[in-house]
């Protein structure tokens, strides 16, 4: 594109990014992808602040504010300014409307994740909500993940400056040939967060169903606020809990996998507007069949590429049985993960959501009237 070599963009992320966490991929697949496409990206982010960073409320409050320092400090070499949205980022959204700097506001999630994930936070619901609300309205153009979100976006804001780029995967890192694990024997896997809304306490159910295969293991990788569930239940014949992995040993436990689970739940509407997690790419992405919950979106790519098997949310029963069907049929599993890998090659790799992502910021560096 026509001087994009010479664009400079100040990448503002106040959720830290920590390695095989799904902030942290995000962030820097889209950074790398734009980076090879010729822009300069300067990501500015946090030690300790936001909800993979942990740590005492006020050394996030004081990160969320030296990040932000820095980024002012440096504001006038930027042309834009990317932003992964947080409550908390409200004062540069601010300056950079007052000072006419265009703003892409990257929205993930609703406000009220961060009710679900940190109950004491409930009585913020409302700043909270506000916070974004603005964050939205001043926006150049905001970005969602899913077809909701970028609904909500859209009557939020007030605007239509709302477009959809959905997660992706690294298909150089995620591919179909490659290492299994040896010692396994038949299992699925869940990869990621063990939070409210991963179907954790459900999927410890279905292994005590009778309608879960015999000979078949949940093989569970990640931590959480739920790890509690899992160390409670680290003696069970058909439960393998690993913890945390590097993330480039990720796609060796997917490859070797009968299924992958993306069991999403829904607690308190907050799946309601739609679910796009990396681990449905990442996993389709290795030629493993998915076992996802009918929420929109996720539940819309697997039935429509034909990729897996959709099931109700929190349905231990639901989840036993389709266990057993890709144990049964071998052949369908291998074919529904055939068609998955294809789909994100084509059409849901970090490079081609770098490419949409690059459209919409150069869209945002041309003049606009902020309503």
């Amino acid at each position: 594109m026509s001087g994009q070599s010479q664009r400079s963009i100040a990448y503002l992320c106040l959720e830290t990014p920590r390695e095989g966490q799904a902030a942290h991929t995000h962030v820097h697949e889209i950074i790398k992808g734009l980076r090879s496409r010729g822009w300069t990206i300067d990501l500015v982010t946090t030690g300790a602040g936001g909800a993979a960073g942990g740590g005492a409320l006020w050394r996030r409050a004081l990160d969320y504010v030296l990040a932000q320092g820095r980024l002012v400090q440096r504001l006038s070499q930027f042309d834009a300014v990317y932003m992964r949205t947080h409550p908390a980022a409200l004062p540069a959204s601010l300056l950079c409307a007052l000072l006419g700097k265009p703003v892409i506001q990257e929205i993930n999630g609703r406000p009220d994740d961060l009710v679900i994930t940190y109950p004491w936070l409930r009585w913020l619901g409302w700043p909270l909500k506000a916070c974004y609300r603005w964050q939205m309205k001043w926006a150049a153009q905001v970005i969602t993940v899913t077809e909701g979100l970028r609904l909500w976006a859209g009557a939020e804001s007030g605007h239509s400056r709302v477009s959809l780029v959905p997660n992706g995967a690294n298909t150089d890192l995620f591919r179909p040939d490659g290492d299994k694990p040896a010692d396994l024997g038949i299992y699925v896997a869940f990869v990621g967060g063990l939070v409210a809304w991963h179907g954790v306490a459900t999927m410890l159910s279905a292994i005590d169903r009778q309608e879960w295969p015999e000979g078949v293991r949940l093989v569970v990788i990640g931590d959480g606020v739920e790890r509690e569930r899992l160390r409670a239940a680290k003696d069970h014949p058909r439960l393998v809990w690993l913890g945390r992995k590097p993330y480039a040993e990720v796609p060796t436990y997917l490859r070797g996998a009968i299924g992958a689970l993306c069991v999403i739940e829904d607690p308190d509407g907050r799946s309601s507007t739609g679910v796009a997690p990396l681990k449905l790419f990442e996993a389709m992405a290795c030629g493993t069949a998915v076992i996802v919950t009918d929420l929109p979106f996720q539940a819309d790519v697997v039935r429509n590429e034909q990729a897996g098997i959709v099931i109700p949310v929190a349905d231990p029963g639901a989840l036993a049985k389709a266990v057993a069907r890709l144990r049964d049929g071998p052949e369908d599993a291998r074919q529904m993960g055939l068609r998955g890998s294809g789909y994100v090659r084509h059409h849901a790799s970090w490079q081609v959501r770098a490419e949409e992502t690059g459209v919409i910021i150069e869209r945002a560096l041309q003049p606009v009237r902020i309503a």
